[in-house]
């Protein structure tokens, strides 16, 4: 199994958009050389949107 698979493969688009974004803010122009710190910043991030979404639909 690759490890590079998705739970939801319609998503691949949205995530290539947004490790651009996360790219731009950390200046690199080419996603695929964003350095490991660069990642771990990415998780936290969509860890935050996913906790948020999830408070959002309980309300």
């Amino acid at each position: 199994m690759s490890k590079n698979r998705l739970a939801v493969p319609e998503a691949r688009q949205a995530l290539e958009q947004y490790k651009i974004e996360i790219g731009k803010e950390f200046g690199v122009t080419d996603p695929t050389a964003l350095a490991s710190n660069h990642t771990g910043y990415m998780v936290r991030k969509l860890v935050e949107m996913g906790e948020q979404q999830l408070l959002d639909q309980n309300k």
